[in-house]
């Protein structure tokens, strides 16, 4: 009994003795040993939301505020913050070349569901030539947003119909313009990007209601196509050729 006694006492002399050697050593506790990686969103799994990650908690409670809504807000921030990260990771050149090969960004010029009232290529008292674009009605005041990344070419009053007309040029040689605007929010020469607010719809110039006339140019003569193109086409963001109309009637 004697010798099995002797062992044990030394066996939890040593152990004690180890555990006084970490404390004094400052062992890091669970809190501190927390991963700083990816954090799940709110629903289970899902990709990193980190610790700057914007999560519109506004409009999220503006729908339902169900768990369905706040989950997929985090991973709309997850993936924008997972999105960054990986881009500042990356040389220059090669996020140049992998935003070429998906597409420039692009963005719905108006809220979306608001209600179209003309078409591209309509023909009719008003459009005797081709409705050069689409005509989205809405109430004045409602939000209108740069459909493209470029630099404000025109921001003014145009006498020749459009009323408040915003021009926004990208660096591909893509023309948007945004007409009968009740007031403009960007100035010529500025540099906005896609969904920036640049106006507000109105019923300025040739107008006999409130809405937005968008048109989508392209080309060396700035020739009209089909706006829808940017968001509907086989290469979002890409404009479709002009159809043989346009060309025949705005040149090509």
């Amino acid at each position: 009994m004697r010798r099995l006694v002797v062992p044990l006492v030394v066996a939890a002399t040593l152990v004690v003795a180890q555990g006084a050697l970490v404390l004094t050593a400052g062992a890091p506790s669970l809190a501190a040993s927390r991963p700083s990686g990816p954090v799940a969103g709110a629903g289970g799994a899902g990709a990193a939301l980190g610790a700057d990650a914007n999560v519109d908690l506004a409009t999220a409670g503006r729908l339902d505020g169900s768990a369905g809504i706040a989950h997929l807000a985090s991973v709309t921030a997850a993936r924008s913050s997972t999105a960054r990260t990986t881009s500042e990771a990356q040389p220059a050149a090669t996020v140049e070349r992998k935003a070429q090969r998906e597409g420039p960004a692009y963005s719905y010029p108006v809220t979306w569901g608001t209600p179209i009232s003309g078409g591209f290529g309509d023909v009719s008292d008003s459009w005797p030539r081709g409705h050069a674009g689409l005509d989205f009605n809405g109430e004045t005041g409602d939000p209108v947003y740069a459909a493209t990344d470029g630099r404000v070419e025109y921001a003014e009053f145009n006498y020749g119909g459009y009323g408040n007309l915003v021009m926004i040029m990208r660096a591909d040689g893509t023309q948007t313009r945004y007409g009968h605007l009740d007031k403009i929010k960007v100035r010529k020469g500025e540099r906005v990007n896609a969904g920036d607010l640049i106006g507000l719809m109105g019923n300025s110039g040739n107008s006999s209601g409130s809405h937005l006339h968008f048109e989508v140019r392209v080309g060396r003569a700035l020739t009209p196509t089909d706006p829808a193109g940017l968001w509907t086409g086989p290469r979002p963001g890409i404009p479709a050729k002009p159809p043989a109309w346009a060309c025949r009637n705005f040149g090509c």
